[in-house]
């Protein structure tokens, strides 16, 4: 058996594995499930955090909190410090001011005192996480929330169960094993989407939720703690491949889709106890884990995990059509991650003498360099920087601003609902993609001499079933027919961000979350596809909607496109390739393929109008046409007046 306290190379190797799943997977499509590294990590740290406080009573009767903590310090912050620090001076020349900017400052914050992962929690979509460097420190939020009750946690029960002339072993692994199983049961109820609100993110960025994961890697620690436990030749090599394949099943199984963590963890997390259990057996050999590659990656792996990402959003940003510059900036993330834990690293993490008020004094160092840095860039964010925040995207005042249902109540704003004489009767229905259509209905109304109804519901699409995250969405959903009764609209105009509720539908994208016929939740790309034209081709089948002539609007070209940065201060107002929007582009044909048969539904592509000749132009002699890259703003909607005149004179007879 390993000797206690003693360095682990097949740990070491496990942690190289780990960082790999996480950088491959966020740097290629080679590893979707990749994330699955982060819950490799949470094993490990519960394995080896329990590993040293076990030694530790054992030798002294107790637990020094005092050493504990400052040993956190020492490992943590000088190069968390480092490499916030240098993202944030990087993110005022690479990230434009205004949100982007905003958003890297108060992640930055929120990662430095480790509660990002509750940051996330509320965090209004994906699409901005995307382009956020400090995405990927929400983990470390996780660990060290863990850390904060998981030392004292220990040492109370060690010392009650020693009072009461129990096993302090014993009574700890039931303890945890308790823990352990509540929070799973939690976690796989939470990630099906059920129980609370915003369920699906707290089963993923919520500490209590991934409890068990990090336990499971100390009941590892408190199973093998001084007992020598032999294994053969034989089932050394089959609980390696055993082990391998649990961790590696899932990492290129697994994808957006995938209900995690929940049950879905379990594969990777058992995986890694198994090979730690099988290193931690008697005798001794060398395994996969322990190559040199894997032992090198695993010595650099918290300085690469800090670094990699902030890397891969600033190449992916500087160089968007590259797909060789995530992989360059992971090599060159490698390189620092080398030279960080030699020069900054482990000088300070082997300073012994750094503990108490001298490890209060490098929090307290590194928390006024962050502070700063952070304040820097808030305010060269306010300023601008001298470069124009709307050069590219433009909002513009919108009739439809007062129109979307809130708290479960439709507006009865003077603006969203005009009576006239004409029999013809438009009503305007749908998400955001309505909404922003908005401007160009009223002028065709106008024109028409056309009564007109404007109800909108943010993320909350036409569709048989609600966006569950979304209180508004089944509400509207009720809301609807009744509307359609008063009103009584002879032309009803629908218009969907489909891309939302399909290919950015799935994990870690927490905005939307709409259930097939049978109550699961889409288990891959074509499902959500699939469960997206069906429901949609459904709500316009609806009764009240017999009769009626329907207009439905497809979602409109996705721009490539970036606000300008000091590093790229002139915005591309260049045409961009149709076909660039790819996944767009497939479910407006699912679409059109699925609902060619409905007689009274006439579909509208913008893109037809957007994109002449397959180029979509996202300017105009008079200025931007897009809000930002999902929504065109009043003056790019203009663009589509004539169209949806054409069809309503086409559907209404005149």
């Amino acid at each position: 058996m390993s000797t206690p306290g003693s360095f682990r190379r097949d740990v070491q190797g496990l942690r190289g594995v780990a960082v790999a799943l996480v950088v491959l997977e966020h740097s290629t499509d080679f590893v979707p499930g990749g994330y699955i590294g982060v819950d490799v990590f949470f094993v490990i740290s519960g394995f080896v955090i329990t590993r040293l406080l076990l030694e530790e009573y054992a030798s002294t009767g107790t637990v020094s909190l005092r050493e504990f903590y400052s040993r956190r310090i020492r490992r943590l912050i000088p190069g968390l410090t480092v490499v916030l620090l240098t993202t944030l001076v990087l993110s005022l020349v690479v990230l434009s001011p205004g949100l982007e900017q905003d958003k890297a400052v108060w992640a930055a914050l929120s990662s430095f005192f480790f509660i990002s992962n509750i940051r996330y929690l509320f965090e209004g979509g994906y699409f901005f996480l995307e382009a956020d460097p400090f995405r990927h420190l929400w983990s470390l939020g996780v660990e060290e929330q863990f850390y904060l009750v998981y030392p004292m946690m220990s040492l109370l029960i060690l010392g009650l169960a020693k009072k009461s002339r129990l096993n302090p072993q014993f009574v700890l692994m039931v303890f945890l094993s308790l823990i352990a199983a509540i929070s799973l049961v939690t976690s796989a109820i939470l990630a099906n989407g059920h129980l609370l609100p915003l369920a699906t993110r707290l089963s993923f960025f919520g500490t209590p939720s991934r409890f068990w994961e990090l336990m499971t890697g100390a009941l590892v620690a408190l199973l093998f703690h001084k007992r020598n436990v032999s294994v053969g030749r034989a089932t050394r090599v089959v609980g390696q491949f055993v082990g391998f394949s649990a961790v590696l099943w899932p990492a290129t199984t697994y994808g957006p889709f995938t209900l995690f963590p929940g049950l879905a963890a379990l594969p990777p997390v058992l995986g890694t106890s198994l090979l730690i259990m099988i290193g931690s057996a008697t005798p001794i050999r060398k395994g996969i884990a322990e190559s040199r590659l894997l032992v090198y990656l695993g010595n650099i792996s918290y300085g690469l995990y800090l670094w990699h990402w902030p890397l891969v959003v600033f190449a992916k940003r500087v160089f968007p059509n590259s797909s060789s510059a995530p992989i360059a900036a992971v090599l060159l993330s490698i390189v620092i991650a080398d030279r960080q834990l030699k020069l900054v690293e482990d000088p300070i993490r082997h300073r012994e003498e750094f503990v108490g008020r001298r490890a209060l004094g490098i929090l307290g160092i590194a928390s006024l360099v962050v502070i700063t840095a952070a304040l820097v860039v808030l305010v060269g964010s306010m300023y601008g920087l001298g470069l124009s925040r709307s050069s590219q995207f433009e909002k513009l005042e919108s009739v439809s601003a007062n129109c979307f249902i809130e708290d479960g109540k439709l507006s009865t704003a003077a603006n969203c609902s005009v009576e006239r004489t004409s029999n013809i009767r438009i009503l305007l229905i749908g998400d955001s993609q309505a909404a922003a259509l908005s401007d160009a209905v009223v002028r065709v109304a106008d024109e028409l001499g056309a009564s007109y109804r404007l109800v909108f519901g943010n993320s909350c699409p036409v569709h048989l079933r609600p966006n569950e995250l979304r209180p508004d969405c089944e509400r509207l959903q009720e809301e609807i027919p009744t509307v359609g009764e008063q009103f009584r609209p002879t032309v009803v105009i629908v218009a969907n961000a489909s891309d939302l509720y399909v290919t950015r539908g799935g994990f870690g994208k927490p905005d939307t979350r709409i259930r097939q016929g049978d109550g699961s939740l889409p288990s891959n790309y074509q499902e959500a596809l699939e469960n997206w034209v069906t429901g949609v081709r459904g709500a316009l089948e609806s009764s009240w909607l017999m009769n009626k002539s329907v207009v439905y609007v497809q979602m409109i070209p996705v721009a490539p496109l970036k606000s300008p940065s000091l590093l790229q201060p002139t915005a591309s107002t260049s045409p961009f390739r149709l076909s660039l929007s790819f996944d767009r582009n497939a479910i407006v044909n699912e679409e059109s393929r699925t609902l060619s048969d409905l007689e009274n539904v006439v579909r509208l592509d913008p893109a037809e109008t957007l994109c002449p000749k397959s180029d979509c132009q996202v300017v105009t002699s008079l200025g931007p046409i897009y809000s930002d890259p999902y929504h065109l703003n009043a003056r790019g909607a203009m663009l589509l007046a004539p169209e949806i005149k054409r069809v309503i004179y086409g559907v209404s007879g005149r």
